[in-house]
């Protein structure tokens, strides 16, 4: 049977004894050009600098070394005296998070970093957590990027949720649709859900990179008539394609060593305004 991906008991069992990891690759050549691109966007860089430079929210920053690679880039477009702490790496595995955590503080002890990036412990599907680990309510605290390298690959391994009555942890707008139904449940699959979950806490023009093995990683965000599933998209509402970027995924092999090519995908997905 393959692995639990959805499941944070899979994932904080590994994180015991994996201290580094990468899926689809380390990032540089696929996510940080778009990141760069972003950042230095004259719409983005006017509202930002090094004292309040763009937030980016990292999902399932996991043993990756992209986190780094983030921070690396936030000192090389906003200077060295860059508020790293507008970087919040997220991850539902208390331990990795507590060690993540650790690190920071360390390196901030010995003068590494003026600020350090955050770590943060939350569900992405659960919207009572996010809220109050996240706090989107204020404007302050709202991002300009997500970064998500694979984690919405773990995350669609997982069955669609369901809802039959409105409940305070339940993100609003699917409150709304289930006061008007009348008790009538609904149904989303995780990584719908995931994409509204995340729209409040983006703001409008605000940009999601996401590396995935799969072409059809947000199949409700497709036309209708490329869409198989016939249920209403209500992750539409916030998010439109900009642009899908294929690209030869890094075989590890060397030399005149052969290997089968395979592709992967980065889904830049724009926040739509209101």
């Amino acid at each position: 049977m393959p692995p639990d991906y959805e499941l944070q008991s899979y994932w904080r069992a590994r994180f015991e004894y994996e201290l580094d990891f990468e899926w689809l690759g380390d990032g540089s050549d696929t996510i940080l050009p778009h990141l760069r691109a972003h950042l230095t966007d004259p719409r983005v860089s006017a509202r930002s600098s090094p004292s309040r430079p763009a937030r980016l929210l990292h999902i399932g920053a996991g043993t990756s070394s992209l986190s780094e690679r983030i921070r690396e880039l936030y000192r090389d477009v906003y200077g060295t005296q860059v508020d790293e702490g507008a970087i919040v790496n997220t991850d539902f595995a208390e331990n990795l998070v507590a060690r993540e955590r650790e690190k920071a503080e360390a390196a901030f002890a010995v003068g590494r970093s003026r600020t350090g990036m955050q770590w943060v412990c939350a569900d992405l599907l659960k919207w009572g957590e996010l809220e109050a680990a996240l706090q989107p309510e204020e404007e302050r605290h709202t991002f300009d990027l997500v970064v998500d390298k694979s984690t919405s690959d773990a995350i669609s391994c997982g069955e669609d949720v369901s809802y039959s009555n409105p409940d305070p942890s339940i993100h609003p707008a699917l409150n709304e649709i289930l006061a008007a139904q009348g008790g009538k449940k609904i149904s989303i699959s995780p990584v719908e859900l995931l994409a509204v979950h995340l729209a409040s806490l983006v703001r409008p023009g605000g940009l999601w990179v996401g590396l995935t093995f799969s072409p059809h990683r947000f199949p409700f965000l497709a036309s209708l008539e490329e869409r198989r599933d016939t249920r209403h998209s209500h992750a539409a509402t916030y998010w439109t394609i900009d642009e899908v970027v294929t690209v030869d995924a890094p075989t590890g092999m060397e030399g005149s060593a052969y290997a089968p090519v395979v592709q992967h995908y980065i889904f830049l997905l724009r926040r739509k305004s209101p």
